[in-house]
């Protein structure tokens, strides 16, 4: 079996445990691409395409699984798929029909004559196609269409650049598709990248340009979102998720939003090719966001997700966090959530190495209610003051460290120390004080 075929699948099989479809369809499809006799792989896209609503190349990927399964099975290969498992897949998708259409076949018993009877004009057909399949094989790699587009075309939403070797973690794997033959199995997308069954939700169209502040320079990421992919969020019930370990996880792992927020994460890579610096970006992006006092002055807290928390661009602790949270993975960065009990606060954590780590979690410390230093977890609050109690760590996705958190880390010790010095400053502190300010976009008054 050829290695990064194998590195491709279980790259794939990752991002499907944690249901981001998307990612492990294109996983999927460059393993078969690496290695087209491949059955693991074909029946995994296709238990992909099912979840995603694809039936039709559902039923296709496991029909080629089931090829390849018997071939290896007859051949050089001892298949780790059963043909009877894969036929059965095989078989509840016929019946099922189409999510989209919602048409469903009944289902009989069928006799043993009739086993018999299919089974005599069956085998000689399966024999065939598989002379063909084999036939096919040679000439895969050069087979398009009219368009460019190969022999197994389904769609897939755009989204980020891979930027690492199958495998590796804290890997974003790519969702656009490449030109030339590794995009051959590539599925292919519908109008701006969207996945078909979401197309009707792009209406009420709203742009909007979030500043963000990175070592003293100003910019904005431009972003345009849809009223229509709210409302549809919206159908969600968010408080069914009270008491959860996996609370936060469930407000990022949402497929429709995903998809739409895939732009977002782009958007802020074109800043910069630092992956720090486009963590930066995010930090001060969603510190930005105005805080929703009027929401907690009412005490009605309504939690929205985080697509509606920019679409209304404001968010209380928990929302802002989980927006963080949401564009720090997918940069690739372990995240957490931190929930501190006590004091009714929510912060997030990114990966760091352990020196630099908050209260010894493997994180650094992230306030996202207004602008502050990453790694400063000891700032004065107006409802609570400063923090005391130990944090909840909620993970909300593996992934790779933010390793020039040093920056940072020397930055708010001297933060610290200028605070501790009272309301008046000499002249040079003073100056270093306004250079912090600047540096990170820190309003005087609104935290320490």
């Amino acid at each position: 079996m050829d290695t990064d075929a194998t590195s491709w699948k279980e790259k794939g099989n990752e991002f499907y445990k944690q249901k981001r479809y998307e990612e492990a369809l294109r996983c999927y499809s460059e393993a078969v691409q690496v290695d087209p006799r491949y059955a693991d792989a074909w029946y995994n896209l296709g238990k992909t395409c099912r979840a995603l609503g694809y039936t039709d190349e559902a039923v296709t990927c496991f029909e080629r699984a089931k090829n390849y399964s018997q071939i290896r099975s007859s051949g050089y290969t001892t298949p780790s798929l059963r043909p009877s498992q894969l036929s059965t897949d095989t078989q509840r998708l016929t019946r099922q029909g189409s999510p989209d259409t919602g048409k469903f076949g009944p289902a009989r018993t069928v006799t043993t004559g009739e086993r018999k009877r299919s089974r005599n004009v069956w085998v000689p057909l399966i024999i065939l196609l598989l002379v063909s399949v084999i036939a096919m094989l040679a000439f895969l790699p050069v087979i398009t269409g009219t368009n460019g587009t190969y022999v197994f075309p389904f769609p897939v939403s755009a989204g980020t650049d891979a930027r690492a070797s199958p495998g590796q973690v804290g890997q974003v794997i790519s969702k656009t598709p490449v030109t030339g033959p590794a995009s051959s199995l590539t599925p292919s997308p519908g109008s701006d990248g969207i996945p078909r069954q979401y197309l009707a939700m792009k209406t009420g169209a709203v742009s909007k340009s979030f500043p963000y502040v990175l070592r003293g320079e100003h910019g904005t990421v431009n972003f345009t979102l849809y009223n229509g992919v709210a409302s549809e969020i919206a159908k969600e019930d968010p408080y069914s998720y009270v008491g959860e370990k996996d609370r936060y996880q469930k407000f990022i792992d949402l497929p429709v939003q995903e998809t739409f927020l895939v732009p977002l994460v782009d958007a802020i890579r074109e800043k910069t090719g630092n992956p720090d610096d486009q963590a930066r970006i995010a930090v001060s992006l969603v510190q930005q966001i105005p805080y929703d006092q009027e929401m907690l002055d009412k005490g009605t807290l309504e939690i929205r997700y985080p697509y509606q928390t920019l679409l209304d661009n404001k968010g209380v602790c928990c929302e802002k966090s989980v927006l963080l949270a949401y564009i720090l993975h997918e940069l690739g960065y372990g995240v957490a959530l931190f929930d501190f009990d006590n004091e009714k606060h929510t912060a997030v954590g990114i990966r760091v190495p352990p020196e630099y780590a908050y209260k010894n979690t493997g994180y650094a410390f992230i306030e996202t209610t207004t602008p502050l230093i990453i790694s400063n977890g000891d700032g004065d609050y107006p409802a609570f003051g400063r923090i005391n109690s130990l944090p909840e760590v909620l993970p909300a996705g593996s992934g790779k460290s933010f390793v020039s958190v040093s920056e940072e880390w020397k930055d708010t010790r001297e933060w610290i120390r200028l605070n501790s010095l009272g309301p008046v400053l000499g002249r040079s502190d003073y100056t270093a004080w306004q250079s912090l300010c600047r540096k990170y976009g820190i309003v005087p008054g609104t935290g320490q």
